[in-house]
């Protein structure tokens, strides 16, 4: 799934990159391995709207949400509270202390920067997505590290 494991050269890579971004308005990009995470690149520079992350689920779980949720950015240039009330969803705004470790470091390439407070949200699942014994164990990103 690594493009660059795939032998792709950091230029196709970026080409790549804004090639989906004008064609759908987002790139997702999917990080494999154990605790996996799964974030948007483009939200920002398409709709003036928070990238979206998604952590702690499976990582075919995590695309679905992620394009359920950017659907709403396509097609309507933000999310609407409906959506996220139908899918039992909350956002949270990441807090900066957790881009300290590369988190979203092809987002921090692309815009030469590093993320800041504002430029993410975390979809959480709410608690109808899990038995009572793991409603709580998903991470919440919107704490300090």
């Amino acid at each position: 799934m690594c493009m660059r494991c795939d032998g792709y050269s950091w230029d196709e890579i970026d080409r790549h990159t804004d090639l989906m971004i004008r064609v759908h308005g987002y790139l997702m990009v999917q990080v494999e391995g154990p605790g996996a995470w799964t974030y948007t690149i483009g939200a920002f520079e398409s709709w003036d709207q928070p990238e979206l992350l998604v952590v702690d689920l499976e990582p075919e779980l995590q695309k679905v949400l992620v394009h359920a949720v950017a659907d709403d950015y396509v097609r309507l240039g933000e999310i609407h509270d409906e959506t996220l009330d139908l899918l039992d969803l909350e956002l949270v705004a990441v807090h900066e202390s957790h881009f300290d470790d590369g988190l979203v470091g092809r987002w921090e390439d692309r815009y030469s920067m590093r993320a800041q407070a504002g430029d993410f949200v975390q979809i959480v699942p709410g608690a109808s997505w899990f038995c009572g014994r793991h409603e709580e164990a998903m991470r919440r990103l919107d704490d300090a590290a």
